[in-house]
């Protein structure tokens, strides 16, 4: 059986890692072999994220809420949580989008790691404060 409460600190992690662009502790969430935004690998995908940080201006605050167990196993999981993230615009702080995402974990040398991830968005997502032209592509 999968250890849920360890998963969800791996999931609480990545948030906070995202948040803060802690490329360190942004690798420590991801499996070996991670595919995530069109990449491949865990440096791949970490690169992915550390390129497109280089474009955003407001700081941004990821609340994982809601989750549990739609698959379980010793080795693997996945685990649906509602997604909210919030943008700080000095002392304003705005919602910005809902949804829900189905992490898909593994128990990669005796700890959870991110292996992928489905994300299904309330609304059409757009990152809002980027300007688009500057965005790199993320590859497939």
């Amino acid at each position: 059986m999968a250890d849920l409460l360890a998963i969800q600190q791996l999931l609480y992690r990545y948030c906070y890692a995202h948040d803060s662009q802690d490329e360190k502790l942004l690798r420590a969430c991801f499996a070996e072999d991670v595919e995530l935004l069109g990449a491949k690998g865990r440096d791949n995908v970490v690169s992915t994220y550390m390129n497109a940080y280089k474009h955003l201006s407001l700081q941004r605050r990821h609340v994982l809420t809601n989750s549990f167990l739609l698959e379980d196993g010793e080795d693997s999981a996945v685990v649906q949580s509602i997604i909210t993230l919030y943008l700080v615009k000095g002392e304003t702080v705005e919602l910005h989008l809902t949804g829900i995402y189905r992490d898909h974990v593994v128990n990669e040398n005796g700890e959870w790691k991110i292996k992928g991830r489905e994300a299904t968005m309330d609304a059409p997502y757009n990152p809002g404060d980027v300007n688009p032209a500057e965005v790199i592509p993320i590859r497939s």
